[in-house]
């Protein structure tokens, strides 16, 4: 399933990926991703953590490689454009309150949980204009081996779409994302 993604969103994640692996050993144990998940705002036990592993590993190490780790992008790529509905989560308000706000007291996990979401976002945005438009989510769900027609992913963006533009935003993905 991670031969979805395009070479370039490949490094991308691969940065991530790396970041989660803290002891740099090339694979990420149920400790890394649970500090991770910590670090993103996530807060999880360690038996979470296992299973979550246990799901994309193949080969039944305990541990997830970076293959694995694609795999697992890919799920969660798929499951948030088949269920849009997370975009009308309470989480999302309280997000852009904070954000018009401006308040100062962001925490080092925020700014990279947001630089985090801002790497995700541009990569979903092929044509790098700085929205991601029904043309891109059509692409994605292609190679995700769904089909959504025009209408139906119109109707997703609108779900997500707050200026009523026909297009995301990175404000409009990382309310989505932090509704999750």
């Amino acid at each position: 399933m991670s031969d979805i993604f395009s070479h370039e969103q490949i490094e991308k994640f691969r940065v991530i990926f790396e970041q989660f692996d803290k002891n740099g050993d090339g694979d990420i144990s149920a400790k890394e991703l649970k500090g991770a998940l910590k670090q993103l705002g996530q807060v999880t036990d360690t038996k979470s953590c296992k299973k979550m592993i246990k799901a994309y590993d193949k080969n039944r190490t305990k541990r997830m490689e970076f293959k694995e780790f694609l795999d697992m992008m890919a799920n969660v790529f798929q499951y948030h454009l088949s269920h849009p509905e997370v975009a009308r989560d309470p989480a999302s308000a309280e997000l852009q309150s904070k954000s018009k706000q401006g308040q100062s007291n962001t925490n080092a996990a925020d700014v990279a949980t947001n630089r985090r979401l801002e790497e995700l976002f541009d990569s979903l945005d092929v044509d790098e204009s700085g929205f991601i438009d029904a043309e891109e989510i059509i692409k994605l769900t292609e190679k995700l081996g769904e089909k959504m027609s025009l209408e139906e992913v119109k109707e997703l963006i609108s779900q997500v779409d707050k200026d009523g533009d026909g297009r995301v935003n990175k404000d409009e993905f990382k309310r989505l994302m932090a509704s999750k």
